[in-house]
């Protein structure tokens, strides 16, 4: 049932609960498919015993959400009459905006459909004081890499250290140069990223940046990708395949499709046995597939940019834009490589690059562009020092 779904949070004096429902529970509750219109509704229950009334910033639940008619005219049926009183449950069944002090509300928010994991913050404005909280639910029938292990007890707390940032910077400096293939043996992509921050709080970012956390690999995920592929559709939650770092395969994996899934932004990131002021970090490898080629070890695979350094600058600018970006650094990493001495992946891709790994720390508030803290660590080299990208002929 819808209730058994439920998660729920508590800042202080304020409790949310929430759920995302179903297409069959939207059915249930709306009298119409609204998936079907793009349209997912999100339960919300906010007990607010802070004392003040609060004012919920609609825009941090989802910037782009239906009003109420909007939501029941788009789901209306071919001749359907009584449109004024659909109307008029839609709006009875929308969320308040102002929750009073001492006060519990229940209501729907009209947000737009993710396949996948929904992933989304609340914002409570008080007179004072801000409320933030980070959702991550499951849509009933996906599996992601994400979901698949306790995160937060990937280690035992002894296995854990808590590092400085001079010791940070050593340890992620110190680290292989790329993740393991398919065999578990040979190099992969290089390890060119590094995240600082909440599993959860780092979801809902990415999410919010456009985003899909990306199904687990199986018999029919790997099928939908190459009807995808043959097809040139979409497919925004398409798996990754497992690479390898820690002694196992990616904690969590995220892309960004165009509209076939041949093209892409992804990343795979796992979780290191480190802290950071008490944060978790975060280890990965980001690139931008631009094709697809036949390959000796895996049949089929993605044709990476060469030029590997465009989709690490790329994450970094999207992270700047989303205001949660609080400070950067670089380090050494995988070793500058070029066009006369190329690295290669484990699909015997050629990449270049200038050697380093953005690490990117999270701020649980907005920072604004001049109040990032950029470390005094490596420093990238100007555009006049890139490696200039293969062009392949034939």
């Amino acid at each position: 049932t819808l209730l058994e779904q439920v998660e729920t949070q508590q800042r202080g004096p304020v409790r949310i609960s929430a759920v995302v429902l179903s297409e069959s529970e939207s059915e249930e509750v709306f009298g119409s498919s609204l998936q079907d219109k793009n349209i997912q509704p999100l339960w919300l229950k906010i007990h607010n015993l802070s004392g003040e009334e609060l004012v919920l910033q609609l825009l941090s639940i989802d910037p782009d959400y239906f009003a109420p008619s909007e939501a029941a005219w788009l789901s209306r049926g071919f001749g359907e009459r009584g449109m004024t009183d659909k109307m008029r449950y839609f709006y009875e069944q929308h969320l308040p905006l102002f929750i009073p002090a001492n006060v519990t509300t229940t209501g729907f928010v009209f947000t737009n459909l993710d396949p996948g994991v929904k992933a989304f913050a609340v914002q409570l404005l008080g007179d004072k004081k801000i409320y933030n909280f980070d959702f991550v639910l499951p849509v009933v029938g996906f599996q992601a890499d994400f979901m698949k292990q306790d995160q937060a007890n990937l280690y035992r707390p002894d296995q854990i250290q808590s590092l400085n940032l001079d010791e940070l910077r050593d340890y992620l400096t110190n680290l292989p140069c790329c993740v393991l293939g398919g065999d578990q043996e040979t190099d992969g992509d290089p390890l060119n990223l590094v995240i600082v921050g909440q599993g959860r709080h780092g979801v809902v970012t990415l999410v919010q940046r456009g985003w899909d956390l990306t199904e687990t690999l199986s018999t029919g995920t790997a099928w939908r990708t190459a009807l995808s592929s043959i097809f040139g559709s979409r497919y925004r939650t398409s798996p990754l395949s497992p690479l390898y770092l820690f002694g196992r395969s990616q904690d969590a994996s995220f892309q960004k499709a165009r509209e076939t899934v041949d093209e892409r932004n992804h990343l795979r990131l796992w979780r290191a046995p480190v802290t950071y002021q008490g944060v978790p970090v975060w280890v990965g490898q980001i690139s931008r597939d631009i094709g697809v080629k036949l390959s000796g070890k895996t049949v089929v695979t993605h044709k990476i940019d060469p030029v590997i350094d465009e989709a690490r600058t790329y994450i970094g600018l999207d992270l700047l834009a989303s205001q949660y970006l609080g400070q950067v650094g670089y380090v050494k990493g995988v070793g500058i490589s070029n066009r006369a001495e190329p690295r290669y992946n484990y699909t015997e891709d050629p990449y270049y690059t200038d050697g380093l790994r953005v690490v990117l720390f999270l701020s649980e508030a907005p920072v604004a562009y001049d109040e990032i803290n950029w470390l005094d660590w490596e420093r990238p080299p100007g555009r006049q020092s890139l490696p200039e990208p293969e062009i392949e002929r034939h």
